[in-house]
């Protein structure tokens, strides 16, 4: 008896922000898809892993291009990071048949290069062999089963719709325009015009920011990202605070960086995307 419900419980699992979207994919057709590895247990699991997910996007999702980065720039790029490849876990019952991979999603617009949203995914095998499947490899398979998943909840099935112009609105202390839903409340008075001096210092802390974050290191990434918006203080760097706490699963420190990022005044296509990110951040904390 025991035993049967042992095996009936057992079977992948994977866990991401409960498969909650993570940006507004509707407007992408092409997909650049980018996969690395920062722990030298998976050197052989990162091209296995982009095949799986290459596959289950064109399940999953309407795009008409999915493949790596080529000379014509894709609308949406997504970086996968295996972080982390273990056996076993902790605890008092662990089963070495048991695989865990961790991966580190980061999607970016690939036209003007903003990122887009964050997650982490923690993959679990079954602990059972079947058919002679190693079990990192089961942890993958539901990994980008997932990743499919979520993607889907954020737009990529279904009609292309037109991708929205940016619309500049300076000074404005209603960002997203009347009318418009804002989870955060209104916000306050447009501060003192900033110091465009530093723009060019603060852009190239962000960007170095961005790649720290694409390799997987979250501190140095964050730390980038936090003195981008100290020397310049502009709603995408700390737009970019909020993703890299939620990707740290720091969710606390990413509701407070959001929030932050919404009292900048962004224009009204990122105060869309920090609105999406404050909504979610929101769900996982139960508010």
């Amino acid at each position: 008896m025991w035993v049967m419900i042992f095996v009936l419980g057992c079977k992948p699992s994977a866990t991401v922000e409960r498969t909650m979207p993570v940006a507004n994919l509707q407007s992408h057709r092409t997909v650049a898809l980018r996969v690395h590895t920062s722990a030298f247990a998976a050197q052989g699991q990162a091209m296995f892993l982009e095949n799986a997910v290459v596959q289950k996007l064109r399940q999953k999702c309407s795009f008409d291009q999915i493949g790596k980065p080529g000379a014509q720039r894709a609308d949406l790029v997504v970086d996968l990071n295996i972080t982390k490849v273990a056996r076993g876990g902790g605890g008092l019952i662990s089963n070495p048949n048991t695989a865990f991979v961790d991966t580190l999603l980061v999607l970016t617009d690939g036209l003007d290069g903003e990122l887009l949203g964050t997650a982490t995914i923690h993959g679990k095998s079954s602990g059972m062999i079947v058919n002679n499947n190693v079990p990192e490899t089961q942890a993958i398979e539901v990994t980008a089963q997932t990743i499919a998943d979520m993607l889907a909840k954020s737009g990529c099935s279904g009609p292309r719709v037109a991708k929205a112009q940016p619309v500049e609105n300076p000074g404005s202390a209603d960002p997203v325009g009347p009318g418009s839903s804002d989870p955060v409340g209104p916000v306050g008075p447009v501060g003192p015009a900033v110091d465009e001096t530093q723009r060019a210092a603060a852009e190239a802390l962000n960007d170095q920011g961005k790649e720290k974050l694409y390799a997987a290191d979250l501190p140095g990434a964050l730390a980038l990202f936090q003195q981008a918006n100290a020397k310049l203080p502009d709603a995408r760097y700390a737009f970019n605070i909020c993703l890299t706490f939620a990707a740290q699963e720091n969710w606390s420190e990413a509701m407070n960086a959001c929030r932050g990022a919404r009292q900048l005044s962004p224009r009204p296509d990122l105060a869309a995307k920090i609105d999406q990110r404050i909504t979610n951040i929101q769900a996982r904390l139960g508010r």
